[in-house]
């Protein structure tokens, strides 16, 4: 897989660094030659920018990234800005870092789906979730045990959980079903704001919004989500 790492600080080279190790393509970007410098050596490639440049944007190939990660720290103004920009050009998958609930909001606002914040949610655990196409949030157990939070898949809507036969069909178990709030969808990648049903019957009905908390092994996850 391909990802772009725009900023360089200590939470996007760490990000862009486990990234790199699980084998995949990085491509980090910063604006400052030093930091590029320091890193050169470290991800698939490296490249100096001013990402709030919509020119200079349009000259990366984000057709053939898989992701783009906008780990840019203190300065709040370029992380709007540079989300922005990407917003509007149609990039498929946009991952925001926020320092602050209000930078949190802010990215919300303009359609920034999924937004990190650091003081909560580690880089590495980034990079493993960024792994598993669909997957909002992934705490390994051991080496090929984990507990994953994954959004229902749009076939078993409407379903009742006893319908979908996941220890049957994936030996994965459901611990939890998380419901948003009736005026909300999903607002960030570590929504706060959901209940959390741990007494879940056959009866249960899944909708839209709802997110499964499943546990079981890393390759029954991969195989439930289609990877």
């Amino acid at each position: 897989m391909k990802y772009v790492v725009i900023g360089l600080g200590l939470f996007g080279s760490k990000c862009a660094e486990n990234l790199t190790a699980m084998g995949h393509e990085v491509l980090g970007i910063d604006n400052d030659p030093d930091i590029l410098e320091e890193y050169k050596e470290s991800f698939t490639s490296v490249m100096r920018m001013d990402t709030t440049s919509v020119n200079a944007m349009k000259t990366l190939p984000l057709d053939d990234i898989d992701a783009v990660i906008v780990a840019i720290g203190e300065d709040v103004g370029a992380s709007i800005l540079t989300l922005s920009i990407l917003k509007n050009m149609g990039v498929k998958r946009i991952i925001g870092r926020a320092i602050s609930e209000t930078h949190h909001n802010i990215l919300k606002h303009i359609g920034i789906t999924e937004v990190v914040l650091p003081l909560e949610d580690s880089a590495s655990h980034l990079a493993s979730v960024l792994q598993l196409k669909g997957v909002l949030s992934f705490t390994e157990l051991s080496s090929d045990h984990a507990i994953a939070q994954i959004p229902v898949p749009e076939s078993y809507i409407g379903h009742l959980t006893s319908s979908l036969e996941l220890e049957e069909r994936f030996r994965l178990k459901i611990i939890a079903v998380k419901r948003a709030p009736a005026t909300g969808m999903l607002g960030s990648l570590y929504n706060k704001n959901y209940t959390v049903d741990l007494l879940i019957g056959k009866e249960t009905e899944l909708v839209a919004s709802d997110v499964l908390v499943l546990a079981g092994k890393v390759t029954a996850i991969k195989k439930f989500i289609g990877r």
